[in-house]
Parts: structure tokens; sequence; C-alpha cells
């Protein structure tokens, strides 16, 4: 008999193991957002779990389809067929609650999107929140007519890296991720902003002493480095010969 919880997909370096019975309670458990999703279409616990399975394949930072399917929209399919969100067979169609969480036009399930994502606490999702702040600081000298050069070089700079960290969070690469997604990111970035002082952020990342340590999820003075796909940096794989035995 097969096994109702197989999913064909290396989870051992995900945060959450996919090919468990538990995997439903554990993802609810750990955040919160999973445990309230109410969604008109999703009314089943195997949906729930089709649901909650594509976002942790698509999404988590450790997902292997990052590394084997590069196009966004072919990794959204390819998730789908592995996680029973699939064409149905009489139309030959996907049903189009499901062609829109695929093609980022479902609020609700982009909410829970934008939630998984922020619940890791990257470098990468802090430093979005970062350049979020910054952003928003110079627009405000930008409106009221106070920006000198320096106020719009921030300013600029601050919007090519929130496009640069928002591709590389979804993993989209240079394909840019549908509005709709982007926009519920952004409104958890502001959320995760509510209880921050945008000016200790923007001072702090302008004057690249990293990120205020009461917010920094690593180690005290922690500074992250420019974002790289991993295999980028050769230097990782040369050994330092003085330091072996």
């Amino acid at each position: 008999m097969p096994d109702p919880y197989k999913i064909d997909v290396e989870d051992s370096l995900m945060r959450f193991k996919l090919n468990t019975p538990k995997f439903v309670n554990n993802i609810s458990h750990e955040i919160p957002a999973f445990a309230e999703f109410e969604h008109e279409n999703v009314t089943s616990d195997i949906m729930r779990r089709r649901v909650f399975s594509w976002i942790t394949i698509m999404y988590d930072p450790n997902t292997p389809l990052r590394r084997e399917i590069k196009d966004l929209y072919k990794r959204k399919v390819y998730s789908g067929t592995l996680t029973g969100l699939t064409i149905d067979g009489r139309s030959g169609r996907y049903s189009q609650w499901i062609e829109d969480i695929f093609t980022g036009k479902d609020p609700t399930v982009n909410k829970l999107i934008a939630k998984y994502i922020a619940s890791f606490s990257s470098p990468e999702y802090m430093q979005l929140m970062g350049h979020v702040a910054m952003q928003e600081k110079a627009l405000e000298k930008i409106i009221a007519g106070k920006a000198d050069k320096n106020i719009q070089m921030m300013f600029d700079t601050s919007t090519e890296k929130v496009k640069e960290l928002t591709n590389f969070i979804y993993g989209s690469g240079e394909r840019d991720e549908v509005a709709e997604a982007r926009r519920a990111l952004y409104k958890q970035v502001a959320y995760d902003l509510s209880d921050m002082r945008p000016e200790q952020v923007a001072r702090s990342m302008s004057a690249g002493d990293g990120l205020p340590d009461e917010w920094n999820p690593y180690e005290e003075g922690y500074i992250p480095g420019d974002i790289h796909f991993e295999g980028d940096n050769p230097n990782l794989a040369e050994t330092d010969e003085e330091s072996l035995p």
C-alpha cells in the first residue's frame, strides 16, 4: 500500500519534514498563521496538507528545488505535481483557485507565504526590513522637497536592494515575483517593522554597522554580507592547508 504522506523530495535539510503524519501539526504549532489559515477551497485535512506542503517545498530556504529548477513558474507547477495541486483530469485545466495560487493572485495564500518566509528571520529577510525602512525615510524627505543627492542615492540604492532581496527570498532569480505576492511580503515586513524604530534601522544599515542586536537572530554584532547563491563564491571550496592537522 503506498504511503499517503510520501512526497518525492529530499526534505532532510528543510525546517519541516514533509514525509511525516505530523507535518501539518508541526508547522501549525510553530507558525500560528498556519493554524489560523482558512480558505473556501481548502476545507479538508488532505487539502490543507497539500497547500502547506506546496508552500514548504517552494519557499523553504533549503528546498532542493531551488537548485534543481531555476525557473520560478516551472518550479511552482512541479511543486504542485509533487503535492497534489494538479490539473483536473476532466477539464484538462487547473481549478481557478489553484491557478491563482501559482500566479500569486490568491491574497490568503500570499499572506501565508509571507508569514512562512518571515518565520525564518533569515539574514536576507532582515536586510530587506532594513532597506525598506531606509527607503521609507528617504522617500519622506524627497516628498517634502528636502532631499539632497545623498538622500536620492540612498533611495535609489535601497529600491534596487529591495527588488534584489525580494527575488532572492522568493527564489525567483532574475524573474520578478508577481505584484500581489510582493505586496503580501512587504505588508509582512511593515508589520514586523511596526514595533521597531525605522530611524534606528536606517542609521545602522547606512553606517554599515549591521543589524540592531535586539532584533538580530544571530550572534551579537552580526553584519550581513552581500547576498549570493550557493556555489557563487569559489573561495568557499578552498581549504586552508595550514589549518589541516
